[in-house]
């Protein structure tokens, strides 16, 4: 990356519009201790940003654990398209994962997960999330994890608060 700022372009199976390399290389990577919100429209590539920003941290060492959490129903995307367009695994963590662990947890036994905010957020599966060290953290659909109320925060939201207060770099999307 030295030599090549868009390195992670050239690796991938994508062709990033300007919009989407400027917010990855101009605004985010800069940041010492990255905390961003990424509002674009639908459609405008938010997913790409995203796995366009994880895969040029990997490549510069900045990082090696990463979550990312989403609603349920896009679970299942996130883990493709990273596969499909930056040849990024990421473990799909879910109750049957969680389950079937001889020992330990699931958190800890894979580098880089991808679960729902909503299976994460429960009494019993959160705090084995948050035993763990990540250096990126992606949460999409970030607006469903607001605190509508400043007297009684929602689960989603302490554990999105607990979570940023971890990890080393937050990408709100």
């Amino acid at each position: 990356y030295a030599w090549d700022p868009f390195f992670a372009v050239s690796l991938c199976g994508i062709e990033p519009l300007p919009h989407q390399l400027e917010a990855v290389y101009e605004k985010m990577l800069p940041q010492p201790r990255l905390r961003f919100l990424l509002a674009d429209d639908p459609g405008a590539g938010k997913t790409i940003m995203a796995g366009l920003l994880l895969k040029e941290l990997k490549l510069r060492g900045a990082v090696e654990r990463a979550l990312i959490l989403s609603p349920a129903p896009l679970t299942l995307q996130w883990q493709d398209e990273l596969r499909s367009k930056f040849d990024e695994v990421f473990e799909r963590i879910d109750t049957h994962l969680a389950r079937d662990q001889l020992g330990g947890s699931p958190w800890s036994r894979f580098p880089q997960c991808v679960a729902s905010v909503d299976f994460a957020k429960q009494d019993r599966i959160a705090p084995m999330l948050l035993r763990e060290r990540w250096d990126l953290v992606i949460i999409d659909e970030a607006h469903k994890v607001s605190m509508p109320d400043l007297d009684s925060p929602t689960h989603r939201f302490r554990l999105v608060r607990a979570l940023a207060d971890r990890a080393d770099r937050l990408l709100l999307l």
